[in-house]
């Protein structure tokens, strides 16, 4: 019994992490379009509570749309928004727990929607803390309002409304992380590809004049590798890239990067390092690759060239270098390293 509840438990404390925001990027549309729109919905909600005497509530109601108008015009012009969200989805959960107290059930059924609202405007941290509070908010109201019975109705309803929106917004997250992860990632051996490694260099800044340690590109190359294709055919020189990838990431720190940039062409980016740390880095890889089983009847050597990134050249230069001594290592016969200026 114990067990079963710590399952449970752990798996609702992982629906409700607020890890990855998964609407964040879309977060100012969204409040955009909800402001002007919900601006204009609560229009006849003042008209009513007017005609009821519930000049309260038309007040709220009243403020809201305001606030709504005046945050909406900030988002149309591209400004930051003078009154911040979480402040008022505050003050609505508030004003959606005086409605049920004062309303009972009419009132209450306006937490389903604030519920979904605090997700769509607010970041998922603040969101799910607002959230507690209202189901704690409006299962106290409902009870004093209308008794326990539906007071628990509520609290279960509620909470079952948070942690299907919660869900949701996992399985969101999921799926964008994998639709990231194919933009950025070679099918094949799960090297970044060509697209990532141009982001990546464009975000380096160039090295501090004096500093030992620069950022340095390992071009890589494997020898033959046509040869390879054409008589053991496409499936061993598949397996041949997988290997030449496993055997280049084993050696590599958790800043480096490696990246496939053509069909048996890879570049290893390694931050922060020294040039000579590096070349002796490049040829342990060969080392490992020479020696590695990759095919039975043959070994399977690479050509490497390294540069490093100065400031008086830009990142295609630097690339440039390094193709530069990978040729180079090719000329003088393969299975080499070659440092390049």
């Amino acid at each position: 019994m114990t067990s079963a509840f710590e399952r449970l438990w752990s798996g609702l404390r992982r629906v409700l992490h607020p890890g990855d925001d998964a609407l964040a990027d879309y977060r100012d549309r969204i409040t955009l379009h909800l402001s002007l729109l919900a601006a204009a919905l609560l229009v006849p909600f003042v008209a009513v509570h007017l005609l009821a005497g519930r000049m309260l509530l038309a007040g709220v109601i009243v403020g809201a749309q305001v606030i709504l108008l005046i945050n909406g015009r900030a988002l149309w012009h591209g400004r930051p928004v003078p009154v911040p969200f979480w402040l008022m989805c505050g003050g609505l959960g508030g004003a959606v727990c005086v409605s049920t107290l004062l309303q009972g059930v009419n009132g209450l059924t306006w937490s389903y929607p604030v519920l979904f609202l605090f997700f769509f405007v607010l970041q998922r941290s603040a969101a799910l803390l607002l959230a507690l509070l209202l189901v704690v908010g409006i299962t106290a109201a409902a009870g004093a309002a209308v008794g326990a019975p539906i007071a628990g109705r509520a609290f279960a309803t509620l909470g079952l409304t948070l942690v299907m929106i919660n869900v949701v917004l996992n399985v969101i997250a999921d799926l964008q992380r994998a639709l990231v992860a194919q933009t950025i990632t070679d099918p094949l051996t799960g090297a970044y590809n060509r697209r990532h490694l141009d982001a990546q260099l464009a975000q380096l800044s160039p090295p501090t004049p004096g500093i030992g340690a620069v950022n340095m590109l390992l071009a890589v190359d494997l020898d033959h590798f046509k040869a390879i294709n054409d008589s053991l055919g496409h499936a061993a020189g598949d397996g041949v890239l997988q290997g030449t990838v496993a055997v280049l990431n084993s050696r590599t720190r958790p800043s480096d990067r490696l990246f496939r940039t053509g069909g048996e062409e890879f570049v290893l980016l390694l931050p922060r390092i020294t040039p000579a740390d590096a070349a002796r880095l490049a040829e342990d890889l060969r080392q490992l690759i020479e020696a590695a089983p990759l095919l039975e009847d043959r070994r399977v050597t690479v050509c490497i060239g390294l540069a490093a990134q100065r400031a008086d050249r830009d990142v295609s230069a630097w690339l440039s270098a390094a193709d530069a001594a990978l040729y180079e290592a090719k000329r003088s016969g393969r299975n080499r390293v070659v440092v390049g200026s």
